[in-house]
């Protein structure tokens, strides 16, 4: 039978060797389609770096005592299902398609002015995140949890968008785009407008 204090020391010889065998994240890198699960971290700077496509399950990229950068980072279609992201600063930060979870951790964070476009927030917890200017086009955020207590001032949504039970845009201080018409609209309005006001002899010559 195994002793709890060798599975401890196994558990911790992993951890150890899962953090120094960790990818670097810097600022200004091309880290696309990279792996970082489980991987820790908090502390880092990774603004202006690319993440398109990474992953990062169950990572640690910031937590509350040891707060991370990522200031303008583009994490496209990266996945961050149960990562934590507490108290990091991901103002500017490109979030579009990103995978999140239950276990994604988005309280505490600072995403002003980041882009949110077609994600979907499942059962996550928002409190006291700052989305100021922030653009969810396309977005589910019927699973954000404690919305109420988080910043909305400014941001950007539009008809597709999915906002969470209760929410006033409106109070919150969000903008609703409304999308312009097409040139083809346009252009037969415009027919439409000079056949009805052109008058019965519009388009004959006395």
């Amino acid at each position: 039978m195994t002793s709890p204090r060798l599975l401890l020391t196994l558990a911790i010889t992993l951890l150890l060797a899962a953090g120094a065998s960790a990818t670097p994240i810097t600022q200004n890198a091309d880290l696309s389609g990279t792996i970082h699960n489980g991987e820790n971290h908090a502390g880092s700077n990774g603004s202006n770096s690319l993440f398109l496509g990474a992953s990062f399950v169950g990572t640690v990229l910031s937590t509350n005592g040891n707060p991370s950068t990522f200031l303008n980072a583009d994490f496209t279609n990266a996945n961050l299902s149960g990562a934590n992201l507490r108290r990091g600063d991901f103002s500017g930060a490109i979030l579009t398609g990103v995978t999140f979870s239950a276990t994604t951790a988005l309280r505490d964070v600072n995403f002003t002015g980041a882009v949110f476009d077609g994600v979907t927030l499942i059962a996550s917890t928002v409190r006291d995140s700052n989305f100021s200017g922030a653009s969810f086009l396309g977005a589910d955020l019927s699973g954000a949890n404690l919305w109420a207590q988080a910043t909305w001032t400014g941001v950007i949504y539009d008809a597709a968008t999915i906002l969470p039970a209760g929410m006033d845009p409106a109070a919150e201080g969000m903008t609703l785009l409304v999308a312009e018409p097409q040139a083809a609209t346009l252009l037969g309005l415009g027919l439409l407008g000079l056949a009805l006001f052109g008058g019965p002899g519009f388009g004959r010559r006395d």
